[in-house]
């Protein structure tokens, strides 16, 4: 079997004539090839900090995907939904009593009020040598 991948390990053994008899070691042997692969190929999962910034706009998020996104406690998220938030509030619904933050609401929000210390360089740099 060329392809070592699970559905053609599955495929293979489904095609089988009614009988076939295959030693459990080659079976344990493809499997544990095709776990490998797989594993392999799997993208590590995505932390809300990421993808906040390359969801939908109209996704939506609870308090804790806003605290992991932000990198805040869920103190400070309800200090600033509050009425009486040090600042301006985040944009946010209720949903039973429930917080629910809309991720392009968020996202502007965010760039609006985050104060740029060092701004970083939007073009390329292009350095010139001096010749002697």
């Amino acid at each position: 079997m060329a392809e070592r991948t699970l559905s053609a390990l599955r495929a293979w053994v489904e095609a089988a004539p009614p009988g076939t008899l295959v030693p459990a070691a080659a079976i344990a042997q493809a499997l544990a090839e095709t776990a490998v692969q797989t594993s392999a190929n799997t993208p590590a999962p995505v932390s809300w900090r990421e993808r906040l910034w390359t969801c939908p706009p109209e996704t939506r998020l609870g308090v804790a995907e806003l605290c992991e996104a932000i990198g805040r406690p869920k103190s400070w998220v309800y200090r600033h939904t509050g009425p009486n938030s040090p600042g301006a509030r985040i944009p946010h619904r209720q949903l039973e009593g429930e917080l629910v933050f809309v991720a392009g609401e968020l996202r502007q929000y965010l760039t609006e009020h985050e104060t740029v210390v060092v701004p970083g360089r939007t073009g390329s740099l292009v350095v010139q040598r001096r010749h002697a």
